[in-house]
């Protein structure tokens, strides 16, 4: 029997689980009875080119994982293949398919099957029933197939692996890729909390943990296959106080080896978890803090636990320490959440100063809480993926496009850490600032365009420029420092310094021994600020800057 595996992913750098996950669960018998081929690819791979793939590798059955942001192109690529060859038969699962699937298979009758929920336990039996006769569909009778038949809808309850402990790992199988630039580890199935807007808070799952020493023996291995970069994909990290510390000690054993992204719940940061994090060496981690709102009422509305207060003590914490990259987002359209309360958390988590902020429109996930219930929460929604919220009684579609420029401006100015502290100092300077910087860009072709680094550079620059006079000091220092062109226009006022210039104008970074250095300097006010390049150190940035108090000079812009 021949299977094709259509993997298709968002971007290059990342790659699923799912086909290693799944086949290093076969039993040596039974791998021998399917040959199972991978067509790979991103979601802006030509679609003639997969589509040839599929067809030379001659596909009993084409098998692939399904999640919002792939699911467009799967089906445009499936629904080709069956308008080419009607015997193969589609089978399809992932996040997709965790709640009522009657409307998508009914759309889409090319589609043999989906299965909902976790298919490692089931995969070895498909296999087997699958093999026997390629046109037999026996397989439809395990848990977790649904399908229409007789024009009848056989639906299934989500099936939950019962022994996360006992699954082969992922780095078993021969089609786990090595040679991405990180490696995604499950330590753990299952998520304590059951927040509304999230395909881990569907049903009651169990949580199952590996041990310790089994994690430790596939950190080993993934080492020794010269890996840098683990990417923990357990939901909530610290949710047992004691594991979590136990499982710092052993990233700690391969501290300048490997570096562990986590997501870290920062309401629940006990006191244990934050006396071994204070222990731990510098860059060993990469935290994703999950925040979505600082304020309780929404928190409480979507059935998640951890106060914002306590949230926000966590943040301060773990950026107290210096040691570790610290990221946090938001989810602008969940219940209640209004355009005015989400600007202010906004502004307050730029106070706080965490290396990244995301923001991110509600998501209406299959089988979540809040898309079965969407009625009642007042949500509408975009029935296309990615299923964006577009209105709420509490946020309306004017104000979720708004949200979007938002989370564009923290992208490119709070995000880039060229721009970060400039930026954040205008924000907290300046209470109305971000208000009146989105208004403007949407009076522009902001969101509909890509920006450079300097493009979007001009665009603060000429906000600044025509509505904040008073900030404009900070953007021009920022532009050089960041090594824009000094060519263009917000560097109008920088002036070059020569060495004929060293008994008019005194420069204190020269350096007499380095003969490739040039200077420059800009007034502002009272003050002189001085820059040294060399493009043999650095291409674009100074090497060195220092300020300098001019005596009575008035020195304006």
């Amino acid at each position: 029997m021949n299977i094709t595996w259509l993997d298709i992913n968002a971007s290059y750098s990342h790659s699923s689980l799912a086909l290693p996950a799944l086949e290093a669960q076969l039993e040596p018998q039974t791998r021998k009875k399917c040959a199972i081929n991978v067509v790979s690819g991103t979601i802006k791979t030509p679609i003639e080119k997969t589509i040839i793939e599929i067809i030379d590798s001659n596909p009993d059955y084409i098998l692939a994982t399904a999640w919002l942001f792939n699911i467009n192109c799967l089906l445009s690529v499936l629904s080709r293949i069956h308008s080419i060859n009607k015997s193969i038969k589609i089978v399809l699962g992932g996040p997709e398919f965790l709640g009522d699937n009657q409307e998508f298979l009914l759309k889409h009758r090319f589609v043999t099957a989906v299965f909902k929920g976790e298919a490692e336990e089931v995969f070895n039996d498909f296999i087997e029933l699958a093999s026997k006769d390629p046109d037999n569909l026996h397989w439809l009778r395990l848990n977790g197939f649904e399908y229409i038949a007789d024009n009848i809808y056989h639906t299934s309850e989500p099936v939950a692996v019962n022994c996360f402990s006992k699954l082969a790992p992922p780095e078993d199988s021969q089609f786990f890729r090595w040679d991405k630039a990180f490696v995604q580890l499950e330590t753990s199935r299952g998520c304590f909390n059951r927040c509304r807007f999230c395909v881990s808070g569907i049903g009651a799952a169990k949580i199952q943990d590996l041990s310790v020493s089994t994690i430790r023996e596939r950190l080993q291995n993934i080492s020794s296959r010269g890996i840098r970069e683990i990417r923990i994909l357990d939901r909530t990290f610290n949710a047992n106080s004691k594991r979590a510390v136990e499982m710092l000690s052993i990233f700690e054993e391969f501290a300048g080896r490997l570096k562990f992204h986590l997501e870290v719940h920062p309401a629940l940061l006990s006191p244990a978890v934050k006396e071994r994090i204070l222990t731990l060496p510098e860059g060993l981690l990469h935290i994703e803090a999950g925040i979505q709102s600082l304020r309780d009422e929404v928190i409480e509305a979507c059935d998640r636990k951890g106060s914002c207060s306590k949230a926000i003590e966590g943040i301060k914490f773990l950026l107290s320490t210096g040691k570790f990259e610290v990221h946090t987002d938001f989810i602008a359209g969940l219940p209640g959440y209004t355009l005015e309360m989400l600007l202010e958390d906004v502004k307050a988590m730029i106070a706080i100063g965490p290396h990244e902020i995301q923001l991110e429109s509600l998501k209406l996930l299959s089988g979540t809480h809040l898309k079965k219930y969407s009625d009642e929460y007042g949500i509408r929604y975009s029935p296309e993926p990615p299923y964006e919220v577009l209105s709420t009684d509490s946020i309306s579609y004017s104000e979720t496009f708004l949200s979007k420029v938002l989370s564009k401006i923290l992208e490119y100015w709070y995000n880039d850490p060229n721009w970060r502290e400039t930026f954040r100092q205008i924000v907290m300077n300046d209470m109305n600032f971000l208000n009146d910087f989105i208004l403007w860009l949407c009076s522009t072709s902001f969101y509909e365009k890509l920006y450079s680094h300097e493009s979007k550079s001009l665009l603060l620059y000429n906000f600044c420029q025509m509505k904040r006079p008073e900030h404009l000091d900070l953007v021009i220092l920022a532009w050089i420092k960041s090594g824009l062109s000094l060519k263009k226009e917000p560097a109008s006022g920088v002036v070059h310094w020569n060495i004929k210039d060293k008994e008019m104008v005194n420069n204190p970074i020269f350096d007499p021994q380095e003969f490739t250095n040039s200077y420059y300097y800009y007034d502002s006010q009272n003050v002189r600020y001085w820059f040294a390049f060399n493009k043999n150190k650095d291409r674009c940035k100074p090497i060195a800057h220092a300020t300098q108090i001019l005596k009575n000079c008035n020195h304006s812009f």
